[in-house]
C-alpha cells in the first residue's frame, strides 16, 4: 500500500483549522500526523463528534503502518515499539528505537536498588541523554507470591514500563493484576496458554507477547491470527533467541523473515514488534568461573548488537543491570543511536556564540561547523583541553567540516557573516579567529571578509590542547595585524 500524502489526510477532516490539536491548520495537522508527530487522539473534532467517526475509522486505517505500533506503559516514560513503515532505514526512516529491557529477579535482595539505579541510569553521548526503556521482571523464584509482590515492588519504585516474565500462566496473571494500571506486558502466551493469558490481555488492553521456544514461524503466525480474532491488538512477537552452532542465523533469519513478511509483504499475522532475549545465553551456561564471566557478557552483547542492526523492536538483556557492566549498554546504545538517526535529517545544532567554560575578553575563538557530530566533539575537547573559550558555530547547513568545505557550505563568506551577525569579536580584545585544519584554504579569504587574523588549527580537534600551548600568543598575531 503506497504512503498516503498529507492531503490525503487532509481530506478527511473537518478542515475547521480550529488550532486545538496544536497546530495551527488542518493541513499542518495532517503533515504533523505522517510524521508521528502528533496523533489521531489529538484532534478533538475527530474523537468527540459522533458523525466523524467514520472519517476517524478511515483515517486510523489508513495511517496504520504495516508493523504495528504496540505501547507499554503509561505516562511520560510510556514506550512504543514497532510502527515501522520500511524495512530498511534509508528507505525512509525508522520511527521507533529499539527498546532495552534489563531483566531482574522476583526473589533478588537488593531488588528496590537494582530498579532504582536503572531509574536513574543515563549515558550522555554526542549531545543526547541515552537510556534504558524498561524492566523485566522475571519469575525466578516459582512462587506466585513472591512474583505477586515484586511486581508491586517495581511499580511503587519506578515509572518504567515493565514486562511480566512467567511461563506460569497463573503467576502471570495474579501479578499483572495488581499493576494493570501500568499497563505491563505479558511474557509469554505459548501454544498451551494463549487462551487463558489472551482473554486476560484482552480483557484489560495489554500488550501480549506470543513465544514459539521450537522456532516454529508458522506455529507464530498461528497464534498471531487467533489472538487477533480474540480481540487483541497489542501483540508482541518472539520467535526465539538461539545460540551456538547455527544458533545466532538461526535467530536473525527468524527477525529478517517476520519483518519482510510484516512490513513488505503485508501480512497482518506477522505485521507486530519483534523482540529478542539476548539475556537467554544465561540459560545455556552452568557453573561459569568468575573469571570467565566476561565473555558470556560480551556473547550477550554481540546477539544484542545483531538484533539491533535487524532492526528488533525490543530486547531484553541481563547484563548492564550493575554499575560495572556499563560498558555493555553504552556499546549497544552507540549502536542504537546510530542506526535510528533520521537519514533524512543532518543533525544539526544552532549556530552561534558557545562559550566553554568561563571564557573572558582574552580567551580564543574557535570556529566549527554546525554540524552536530562535529560541533559537540569540539566542544568536548576544548573543554578537555582545560581552556576558558568561544565556540563560533556556523551554519554548514549541517554537514561536516571537511564534505561542506568542498561542497561550499562552509565558506569565508558565510563565516564573515556569521562574525558579524552575532558581533563575536565584541566580546574579546583581539581580532583572531581559529579555524579547523580541514578548512585551511578559507584563511585568507576570511581574513579580508572578517577583517581579522585567521589561524589554522589542528585537522583533529583532540590537538586542541597541544595546538594552544604551542601556537597561542595573541600580542603577537595582533601586532602583525595592526601592522597590515
Amino acid at each position: 500500500m503506497p504512503r498516503p500524502s498529507p492531503l490525503d489526510v487532509y481530506a478527511l477532516l473537518d478542515k475547521s483549522n480550529c488550532g486545538e490539536c496544536g497546530v495551527e491548520t488542518c493541513m499542518a495537522y495532517a503533515a504533523d500526523l505522517l510524521e508521528r508527530k502528533l496523533r489521531l487522539e489529538d484532534c478533538t473534532h475527530l474523537m468527540q463528534d459522533p458523525k466523524q467517526k467514520k472519517k476517524y475509522n478511515k483515517l486510523k486505517e489508513m495511517l496504520m503502518p504495516p508493523q504495528r505500533p504496540v505501547r507499554i506503559g503509561v505516562g511520560e516514560k510510556e514506550v512504543i515499539i514497532g510502527g515501522e513503515e520500511v524495512l530498511m532505514r534509508h528507505q525512509l526512516t525508522y520511527y521507533n528505537q529499539t527498546a532495552f529491557f534489563l531483566q531482574l529477579a522476583d526473589n533478588q535482595e537488593d531488588l528496590v536498588e537494582a530498579i532504582k539505579y536503572l531509574d536513574d541510569l543515563t549515558i550522555e553521548r554526542i549531545g543526547d541523554i541515552l537510556k534504558i526503556q524498561g524492566i523485566a521482571l522475571r519469575c525466578v523464584s516459582k512462587d506466585g507470591e513472591v512474583f505477586k509482590n515484586a511486581a508491586k515492588k517495581a511499580a511503587e519504585n519506578t515509572d518504567l514500563p515493565i514486562m511480566l516474565c512467567c511461563m506460569e500462566p497463573e503467576f502471570l496473571i495474579g501479578a499483572a493484576t495488581e499493576i494493570k494500571d501500568k499497563k505491563p506486558a505479558l511474557y509469554a502466551a505459548t501454544k498451551d496458554t494463549w487462551e487463558q493469558l489472551g482473554t486476560f490481555a484482552v480483557q484489560n488492553n495489554l500488550p501480549i507477547v506470543l513465544s514459539t521456544p521450537t522456532s516454529d514461524l508458522d506455529e507464530l503466525m498461528s497464534l498471531s491470527a487467533t489472538l487477533q480474532k480474540l480481540g487483541s491488538n497489542e501483540i508482541i512477537l518472539d520467535p526465539g533467541t538461539f545460540f551456538g552452532q547455527g544458533g545466532i542465523s538461526v535467530t536473525y533469519d527468524n527477525i529478517a523473515q517476520l519483518r519482510i513478511a510484516g512490513i513488505n509483504n503485508e501480512n497482518k499475522n506477522a505485521g507486530w514488534p519483534i523482540m529478542g532475549v539476548p539475556a537467554a545465553y544465561w540459560t545455556q551456561i552452568v557453573d561459569v568461573k568468575e573469571e570467565d564471566l566476561w565473555k558470556a557478557k560480551y556473547q550477550e552483547v554481540i546477539m544484542g548488537a545483531i538484533m539491533v542492526s535487524e532492526a528488533a523492536s525490543l530486547l531484553v538483556l541481563n547484563t548492564g543491570q550493575k554499575k560495572e557492566d556499563i560498558w555493555a549498554l553504552l556499546a549497544l546504545m552507540t549502536l542504537r543511536q546510530s542506526i535510528y538517526s533520521d537519514p533524512r535529517i543532518y543533525p544539526s545544532v544552532e549556530e552561534g556564540i558557545y562559550e566553554v567554560g568561563e571564557p573572558n575578553e582574552n580567551s580564543p575563538i574557535f570556529v566549527t561547523s554546525n554540524y552536530r557530530l562535529t560541533k559537540i566533539p569540539v566542544e568536548l575537547d576544548i573543554k578537555a583541553a582545560n581552556l576558558d573559550a568561544y565556540l563560533l558555530v556556523s551554519d554548514s547547513e549541517g554537514i561536516g567540516i571537511e564534505s561542506s568545505v568542498a561542497g561550499g557550505q562552509f565558506n569565508a563568506e558565510s563565516i564573515a557573516e556569521t562574525v558579524k551577525k552575532f558581533n563575536i569579536f565584541d566580546k574579546v580584545n583581539h581580532r583572531i579567529l581559529i579555524i579547523p585544519g580541514m578548512a585551511a584554504r578559507l584563511s585568507g579569504t576570511l581574513e579580508d571578509e572578517a577583517d581579522c587574523v585567521v589561524l589554522v588549527g589542528p585537522r583533529d580537534s583532540s590537538g586542541i590542547g597541544d595546538y594552544m600551548n604551542k601556537m597561542w600568543t595573541p600580542e603577537e598575531y595582533m601586532k602583525e595585524y595592526a601592522d597590515r
